[in-house]
């Protein structure tokens, strides 16, 4: 049997909130881990996992976003029973790139591929960032992973390579580091002091 018509719908895209939300935070860590395992994608952690680790690392990434450092963005199943994929947009504050935002662990269920969660999460996390005047992002992926190659079908623009740069998972391969930025349309040439959350 295939999976049924409700899953196969578009996913639904959430902002996190910890009140509404905080019971999908087991999810977010065995989503993690199952990308570790399934393709060996480098975010944070390498094997063997330790899952208590992985949870307390989303507990403290929570934390950020109700300090306001952080906004996380998370795509259900149509059914709304799986969490599909998640991607969180990193706003830390410096007086010389106010407006500046890091786009930080896009993940996407092996269960949900090839159905959009990616694009509607970066859509949705760009919507934001936009809002709150971070109009100029940047963000890391592995060399030679698949996510090289989507990241320019969304508009983003490579600015450098690092060779060896971070650790395979599995292998302890070094492996090098691609790094891309998207200047969002509301992007000036010039700041002049906007106020924006």
């Amino acid at each position: 049997m295939g999976a049924s018509p409700d899953i196969k719908r578009k996913p639904v895209v959430h902002v996190y909130n910890h009140t509404e939300h905080a019971h999908w935070l087991p999810a977010f860590a065995d989503l993690h881990i199952a990308c570790i395992h399934s393709d060996a994608t480098i975010v944070a952690f390498v094997s063997p996992l330790d899952p208590n680790k992985v949870i307390q690392y989303w507990e403290e990434r929570a934390a950020e976003v109700e300090a306001g450092s952080r906004v996380t963005v998370f795509a259900l199943s149509g059914d709304g029973k799986e969490l599909a994929g998640f991607v969180s947009l990193n706003q830390t504050m410096t007086q010389t790139q106010p407006f500046v935002g890091s786009i930080e662990k896009l993940l996407v269920s092996p269960n949900h591929r090839r159905r959009g969660v990616a694009r509607a999460v970066m859509e949705a996390i760009e919507r934001i960032a936009e809002e709150r005047g971070r109009t100029v992002l940047t963000l890391h992926t592995e060399e030679g992973s698949p996510a090289e190659l989507m990241y320019p079908r969304l508009g983003y623009l490579e600015f450098g390579r690092i060779p060896t740069f971070m650790v395979s998972p599995h292998t302890r391969e070094l492996k090098g580091d691609v790094g891309f930025y998207k200047i969002l349309s509301s992007h000036g040439t010039r700041w002049d002091a906007r106020t924006k959350p």
